[in-house]
C-alpha cells in the first residue's frame, strides 16, 4: 500500500507545478468484480476449513444440540461469486486543449455469501434420503486501485464533456474474514496463521482499463460526472490464486476546479 501512495503522490506533485488550476474530483459507485477469486471463500480450500470446524470437539456439543441427529457436509458452493461492492475514492487531474491527465485512488469493501450443504440422517423422515439444509457462508475482502491515464474529450461543448478515458491499473487486494454461520452463531475459517489477520491472501497486480464519462457543469467551481469504466487486471490473492480478469465499475464524480471544462483553462 505505501508503494502505491508514492506512486499517487508523485504525479499529483507534478501536476501541482503548473500554473493551471486542478481537477478535483470525489468519486463514489458501485464495483463488479470477476468471480475468479471468489471461490477462495467457499469453504475448502485452507486447512482450517468447513470440515474442521464440524471435527473440533469444542463445538460438538453445539452442533449435537442443533442437528439433533447425524449430520455430516456434503456440499461446498459450486460457483461462488461476488456482489456488487461500494466504491469510493478520490480523482485529480489537469485539462489540456483535448481532455485530461488524470491519476485516481479509489477503495472497495466486496462481499460473497454462499451456502453449504448439510445432510441430516433423521429418522423420522419418511424417505431414503436425509434432510439436506443449506447453510451461509461469508467471505469478505478489500480492495483499492491506483488509475493513471488520460481521458480524451469526445464531446465538449454547451457546459458538456464527453471522454474516453484510457488508464493504467495498480490493484492491492486483501482477503479480510471468512466464517460460517450455524444456529446464529458465526465460526471463522482461517486462511493464514490463526490469530493472525495479517498472514490473510492477497497482494499487489496491475492492468489496463478503458470506459466513457459525460460530465456537465454546474457552475465555475462544480461540475457533475458520471461514467463506466471496464479494466483488465490481475487479483493477486497467492501463488496460485493471481487470475486476469474483467472487472466493471460505474460511479458518479463531483468535480471541484475552474478548469473542469477547457473553456476555462485556456
Amino acid at each position: 500500500m505505501k508503494k502505491i501512495l508514492l506512486l499517487l503522490l508523485l504525479p499529483i506533485s507534478i501536476f501541482s507545478q503548473s500554473d493551471s488550476e486542478l481537477i478535483i474530483g470525489i468519486n463514489i459507485g458501485g464495483y463488479s468484480a470477476n468471480k475468479n477469486t471468489a471461490g477462495l471463500y467457499k469453504g475448502d480450500v485452507t486447512t482450517n476449513n468447513i470440515y474442521t470446524i464440524f471435527n473440533n470437539p469444542n463445538y460438538q456439543t453445539n452442533f449435537d444440540n442443533y442437528f439433533q441427529y447425524p449430520y455430516s457436509v456434503v456440499e461446498t458452493p459450486l460457483n461462488s461469486q461476488y456482489r456488487i461492492g461500494l466504491e469510493v475514492g478520490a480523482h485529480i487531474g489537469k485539462r489540456n486543449n483535448s481532455g485530461e491527465l488524470f491519476i485516481e485512488m479509489n477503495f472497495m469493501n466486496l462481499e460473497v455469501q454462499e451456502y453449504f450443504t448439510v445432510a441430516i440422517d433423521n429418522p423420522n423422515n419418511f424417505s431414503p434420503e436425509p434432510i439436506y439444509e443449506p447453510l451461509p457462508i461469508f467471505g469478505e475482502e478489500k480492495r483499492s486501485v491506483v488509475n493513471l491515464g488520460y481521458s480524451v474529450d469526445l464531446y465538449n461543448e454547451n457546459d458538456m464533456i464527453v471522454g474516453l478515458p484510457i488508464f493504467a491499473q495498480l490493484t492491492n487486494a486483501r482477503l479480510q474474514q471468512n466464517y460460517i454461520i450455524v444456529n446464529g452463531q458465526r465460526y471463522n475459517i482461517y486462511h493464514g496463521q490463526i490469530g493472525q489477520t495479517n498472514t490473510n491472501p492477497g497482494g499487489m497486480g496491475a492492468g489496463i482499463g478503458a470506459g466513457l464519462t459525460g460530465s456537465i457543469k454546474f457552475n465555475k467551481q462544480f461540475s457533475f460526472l458520471a461514467g463506466y469504466t471496464a479494466q483488465y487486471a490481475r487479483i493477486n490473492m497467492n501463488d496460485n490464486l493471481k487470475p486476469y480478469g474483467i472487472h466493471h465499475s460505474i460511479f458518479a464524480r463531483i468535480i471541484f476546479g475552474k478548469s473542469s471544462l477547457i473553456k476555462e483553462a485556456i
